[in-house]
């Protein structure tokens, strides 16, 4: 399965906070918006602000972003992207959400690409799902006893920072 995860699903997966998503790095392959490395960063950074974590678990959390990003296809924030995001939607979605339902729109349209949905923001996965997306958290990863055994995880990102 082809997934697009956004900020909330990385953002669980590196705090811990949560249930983990047993589909981490499980899928065929996965892709974000470039947006991802500036929402983590900033989460990480407010996190580190607000005394919530020191300096070194920031370096820490900043390292495994990096490394995130790096087994992820990143799409980039085109024109034709921004274009998209600006038209109307089945729901109220805002400006992020917006572009990355217009990302996940323009994989489809222009690559061909059909990516399931990882995150834990109902308003983007409400949105998503009128779209046609499928849920990403709620299909059983490949190798469960639900999926099916082929299948190997993309990358390495499943290591989490301490």
């Amino acid at each position: 399965m082809d997934v697009y995860l956004d900020s909330t699903v990385v953002l669980r997966q590196m705090l811990g906070s949560g249930a983990s998503w047993e589909g981490w790095g499980k899928w065929a392959k996965a892709y974000a918006s470039m947006l991802l490395r500036t929402e983590c960063n900033q989460a990480a950074n407010r996190l580190r602000a607000e005394g919530k974590i020191d300096d070194a678990r920031r370096a820490r959390l900043g390292s495994w972003i990096e490394t995130v990003c790096s087994c992820v296809t990143l799409v980039p924030v085109t024109e034709s992207i921004l274009r998209r995001a600006g038209e109307p939607l089945p729901t109220d979605a805002g400006v992020l959400r917006s572009i990355h339902l217009a990302t996940l729109l323009e994989l489809q349209a222009a690559h061909g690409v059909t990516c399931a949905v990882a995150t834990d923001d109902t308003a983007l996965l409400r949105a998503a799902e009128c779209l046609g997306f499928e849920n990403a958290l709620a299909v059983p990863p490949k190798g469960s006893p639900e999926g099916s055994a082929d299948g190997e995880p993309s990358g390495d990102a499943s290591e989490k920072p301490s």
